[in-house]
């Protein structure tokens, strides 16, 4: 009967250490991206696979363009014909030569009239008019060139990280639908523990903290520095318990992201409760 007692008394007090110091979490990476497409439109092309590791700004897919890339052509000839705007410009310079050498007769000699000089001064400013008129068209030509070379670009989609493709839910010449995430890129190099931990030891961190701990998932033993990067303002309701992530490095990628893991954290404290007289002392 002792020993069933002492047995009992063991297990209580096992319990009480995993509760004191060990908490289970969840292992999150700190970069993780549903990407999906701008715009409706059929898969052209798929630049990457399941398992592609893939850098920032690298193509992923590209939705079917040809009419996009026939209006961004077109934007861009009509944008780079300056024709009209150099003639004119041209024509501005001969006015004005034409006009500086009737003012000069007309001041010296009055050879000729004050109408021909009039008619002259306002040729020269029809064609001011004209010039600054295109080149006002010019700057407008130039931005719907540059909105219709916007428009292009979102048929492709790149990644917004570099990291390895995990999901690729779509296949060439499939319909692929605005804002339906197909494609997910992870990047574990740095992730964070999601955990829920007692009141009691959260009130002993602040945010920035620096912790030693140890993960244990279920295929790794990982002893880890990390930094308490969240800590909630408010406990959950049913449990009563405090969310906190702490952030650490995982570049040789030894702690598996998605699996549950229970951390030992040797900084959680838990301190002696004061009585009410003495915390106001």
């Amino acid at each position: 009967m002792k020993n069933f007692r002492l047995l009992i008394g063991l297990v209580l007090l096992s319990s009480m250490i995993l509760k004191a110091d060990a908490f289970v979490g969840i292992i999150k990476p700190i970069k993780d991206i549903r990407l999906s497409v701008d715009l409706d439109g059929t898969v052209d092309k798929l630049y990457v696979k399941e398992g592609s590791f893939v850098k920032k700004n690298q193509k992923l897919l590209k939705l079917k363009s040809h009419l996009q890339e026939l209006e961004l052509n077109k934007r861009k000839v009509i944008w780079k014909d300056q024709a009209q705007l150099n003639a004119a410009r041209k024509n501005r310079e001969i006015q004005k030569s034409l006009l500086d050498s009737t003012q000069e007769l007309y001041d010296q000699t009055r050879a000729v009239s004050r109408d021909e000089l009039s008619m002259l001064e306002s040729k020269y400013h029809i064609l001011n008019g004209e010039i600054r008129m295109r080149e006002e068209n010019e700057k407008k030509e130039k931005l719907e060139y540059r909105i219709a070379r916007e428009m292009l670009s979102k048929y492709t989609v790149k990644s917004p990280i570099a990291g390895v493709v995990t999901e690729l839910a779509v296949q060439k010449g499939e319909w692929a639908k605005t804002g339906k995430p197909f494609i997910r890129v992870v990047n574990a190099n740095v992730c964070y523990i999601d955990i829920n931990i007692d009141e009691a030891y959260s009130s002993t961190l602040k945010v920035g903290d620096n912790i030693d701990f140890t993960v244990e998932a279920k295929s790794v033993t990982a002893n880890k520095k990390g930094k308490v990067t969240f800590i909630s303002p408010i406990a959950d309701m049913a449990s009563g318990l405090i969310r906190i992530k702490i952030q650490f490095s995982n570049l040789k990628n030894r702690v598996t992201p998605g699996l549950s893991a229970t951390i030992n954290i040797d900084a959680f404290s838990k301190p002696e409760k004061k009585s009410l007289d003495a915390s106001r002392e």
